[in-house]
């Protein structure tokens, strides 16, 4: 057999193969390695650019927050709500676009802050609390920032990014485009309102009132409330308080009249008077002896000077006659006193009270008789009785529509609350609670006699019909049901609200506030599971709670709390007046991680309604602090 001389040896020829093949590996590994070291580059760099959209975003939406924060102070001043609302947007793009741009930039990349930073409305959907964001529409509560790198142009600052490797494959730039989405929640709010009986403290003859205001100012403030009545008028009751003249009897020609004067009389006759006797209180009596004359004033002298004139006896002389008649007055006498004030044919105006406890209230009462204003008899006094001793809706239903303090205040931030929330338009729903002794929810206004309108919002208590809440708030009064201070009961009340009617996806929200101290509770309430003081109100950290109370109806709020913490409810406090429990409404404001407002009241009315307005102004404006939209 011959051999081919040019033939390959096997093992050679094998060499050869694995040689080639390696050739092929290497460089589809270098091919892979390059692919890999690219997209890890626009892993990296998409990434940065997530995480810029991101902070740009949130940066943006702070923007509009603190907006709408400075227009809630400068409504509290007394601002435009609705223009504030416009104007808070405008400035809101503004500061967003800028300061939207500068985070983008600090993190290495370009926006153009006209094109790549849009705003829109997000709303809530009510029966499935889906959110859906419509872009363009205002008032705006959502932000979305764009962070390109889609150029074709490589000079241009958001150029597409280079590729190191990936050129070999004509691939030489990749368009990365990223956003982010910052919105403010909407809110479900339940204000709980104080209706107890100290809500009018600040417009009676109380001894703290007169020393914060003043009683001029107290004096002028039950002057408007007979106003807003209607500036009513009953027998010969003109609004200033004056002494009482008592005729000798009820005919229109009586033989006399006696005017009292606390410690002196005016005697006025149709007939000569020759002998006027006065009984003093606490006993005794003193005699004048005249020479037939028409009018007399006589008082106690010596050691009856300055006592008081129980009952006067005038002895005259009728015409046509020659003996003496004598007839003695009783100055307490409810029915002399009824028919000097024209009132014994007049009846009572409202279903509960009386002109005879009326008279009781000028003759007896204690802040009547601080103002100097005991024993005078007016619609000052009138008020005052109604005030004091009629104030409920059951007994003086006419006293809603009246400014009494604090509460005519209260009312006045819960509308500024309402018109705040119906111009935001962020999609915040507000709901009602009261409590005094008791506590409920306010949905239903029924039409009676003292009033017209009709609400009926039970099926929808936690509402977006602000119009409806600020209607039945406005036909309230303080003490409105009940006099005593439940505030745990307001909380829990407040709760099961949230309970039942808040939406998925809605920051849950209680305002509460008080003008005084717990000093009631509901039966066989118990503390929540992992109650402690120590964890829920420990300002500085250290382990230790800085607020401590033995006071049960203080604990029963404060466990009312805890539990409204442990449903991610939010709790902001406002103390109203110089009788609040501040210590108190701090501490329930901090472990609600809330904001506490104090409102001292000042030293006049108006002082006291304009910081009330700003606190509710600043709780309207406290709006949740932006998230972040998941991708």
């Amino acid at each position: 057999m011959k051999t081919n001389k040019n033939s390959i040896p096997h093992s050679e020829e094998r060499n050869g193969i694995f040689l080639a093949f390696s050739l092929f590996v290497l460089i589809a590994t270098a091919g892979f390695l390059s692919m890999s070291v690219d997209l890890g580059v626009v892993s990296v760099t998409r990434s940065r650019m997530q995480n810029a959209a991101d902070a740009a975003a949130l940066a943006a939406a702070q923007e509009i927050s603190i907006a709408l924060r400075e227009v809630a102070n400068s409504v509290g001043n007394g601002g435009d709500v609705g223009g504030g609302i416009q104007d808070a947007n405008i400035y809101a793009q503004q500061r967003a676009r800028v300061v939207a741009k500068e985070v983008v930039e600090l993190n290495g990349f370009y926006l153009d802050a006209d094109r790549d930073v849009e705003f829109g409305q997000r709303v809530l959907d009510d029966n499935t609390g889906e959110a859906t964001i419509v872009w363009g529409q205002t008032p705006f509560n959502a932000v979305k920032v764009t962070v390109r790198k889609t150029n074709p142009d490589k000079e241009a600052p958001d150029a597409k990014l280079d590729l190191f490797f990936a050129k070999m494959l004509d691939e030489e730039n990749v368009a990365i485009q990223v956003n982010a989405v910052a919105y403010i929640d909407a809110r479900d709010l339940v204000v709980v309102m104080d209706f107890s009986g100290s809500m009018n403290y600040d417009s009676l003859f109380r001894s703290d009132s007169i020393s914060k205001l003043g009683q001029p100012a107290i004096e002028e403030n039950l002057q408007n409330i007979w106003n807003d009545l209607g500036s009513p008028t009953y027998g010969n009751l003109g609004f200033q308080n004056d002494y009482v003249t008592i005729p000798e009897d009820s005919s229109n020609n009586p033989d006399f009249t006696v005017k009292w004067r606390y410690s002196k009389v005016d005697v006025t006759s149709q007939h000569p008077v020759n002998r006027v006797k006065l009984f003093f209180d606490g006993g005794g009596s003193q005699q004048f002896n005249l020479s037939n004359v028409y009018s007399y004033t006589a008082q106690g002298t010596g050691g009856n000077s300055g006592k008081l004139v129980r009952q006067v006896q005038v002895r005259y002389r009728p015409a046509g006659t020659t003996g003496n008649t004598s007839k003695t007055l009783d100055m307490f006498d409810y029915d002399n006193l009824k028919n000097g004030l024209k009132l014994n044919n007049v009846s009572y105006p409202y279903p509960s009270g009386s002109w005879n406890d009326f008279l009781y209230h000028c003759l007896y009462d204690s802040n009547i008789r601080r103002a100097n204003h005991e024993r005078r008899f007016g619609m000052m006094n009138m008020v005052h009785y109604w005030m004091s001793q009629r104030q409920s809706y059951s007994e003086t239903p006419d006293l809603w529509k009246t400014r009494h303090y604090p509460f005519h205040a209260v009312k006045e931030g819960g509308t500024l609350l309402c018109n705040y929330l119906d111009s935001l338009d962020f999609g915040d729903r507000l709901g009602l609670v009261t409590y005094d002794t008791y506590h409920r929810v306010e949905s239903v206004l029924t039409p009676d006699a003292w009033i017209n309108e009709s609400v009926d919002i039970s099926s929808e208590p936690i509402t977006d019909n602000y119009a409806a809440i600020n209607t039945i708030q406005r036909h309230k009064q303080s003490a409105h049901y009940y006099n005593t201070t439940n505030i745990g009961g307001g909380l829990s009340r407040a709760i099961d609200l949230l309970d039942e009617h808040g939406r998925y996806g809605a920051q849950k929200t209680i305002l509460l506030m008080t003008d005084g101290n717990a000093n009631t509770s509901d039966n066989n309430w118990s503390y929540p599971s992992g109650f402690d003081l120590d964890d829920m109100v420990d300002y500085n950290g250290d382990g230790n709670a800085d607020y401590n109370t033995n006071n049960s109806h203080n604990l029963y709020a404060l466990a009312m709390t805890k539990k409204a913490i442990d449903k991610d409810c939010t709790i902001h406090t406002v103390a109203v007046g110089a009788g609040a429990d501040r210590n108190f409404m701090k501490a329930i404001a901090f472990a609600g991680n809330g904001i506490y407002v104090d409102v001292p009241g000042g030293t006049t009315i108006a002082s006291m309604e304009s910081q009330m307005l700003a606190a509710f102004a600043q709780i309207a404006g406290n709006v949740p602090p932006p998230k972040l939209m998941n991708p």
